[in-house]
């Protein structure tokens, strides 16, 4: 794939990624389309950032699992601080805590690693397929049960609780891509 494609993929991965949240959470909590926009052009650029950032990472590693970690935790952690400090979603006494906190983790993180594990070779379709599917049951849920659900009776928050719980289930998913990639390194005589 040539650099061009290979970055405009990544880059329209990642942006895929968060498009079912933001729908949540902009259009249908906070009944805002235009700062949906605006969410998906700030996306953007750091879908570029993220670009080069985890480029720059893989030509100074020679193991791809530790590149493709060290990116997903530099940016699920960017994302945390940003919530936390830019959007006022920082950690509170609530009992659902423990799940909004990983899952929002797991929501930035994502918008770097999936456009990693989406564009691996073949050998890795299996494990491409069943992340797929899984991510399109959890999205598909929240975002049917925040329509469905009467926004007095829950249903918005709810579909919060799901995003998030769906989120934190991605990184069984994440675990077997980083496993898979070091018993590649492993067998490779490169490495």
């Amino acid at each position: 794939m040539g650099g061009m494609k290979q970055f405009l993929c990544f880059v329209g991965i990642g942006l895929v990624s968060t498009i079912p949240g933001e729908v949540l959470n902009q259009v249908l909590s906070h009944r805002n389309p235009r700062a949906f926009g605006v969410t998906m052009i700030s996306y953007t650029a750091l879908m570029v950032v993220g670009y080069f950032v985890g480029e720059a990472g893989s030509r100074g590693n020679r193991r791809p699992a530790t590149a493709a970690r060290n990116q997903y935790l530099l940016f699920g952690s960017l994302g945390l601080a940003v919530e936390w400090l830019l959007l006022g979603n920082a950690p509170v006494l609530e009992l659902l805590q423990p799940i909004v906190q990983p899952g929002m983790f797991t929501f930035w993180g994502t918008m770097m690693l999936a456009p990693r594990l989406l564009r691996e070779p073949s050998a890795f379709a299996a494990l491409k397929r069943a992340t797929l599917r899984y991510f399109v049951a959890f999205s598909g849920l929240y975002l049917l049960v925040a329509l469905v659900v009467p926004r007095e009776k829950g249903g918005i928050y709810l579909g919060f609780i799901i995003f998030a719980a769906g989120y934190t289930g991605l990184n069984v998913y994440y675990w077997r891509y980083f496993r898979q990639l070091r018993a590649n390194e492993d067998s490779d005589p490169a490495n």
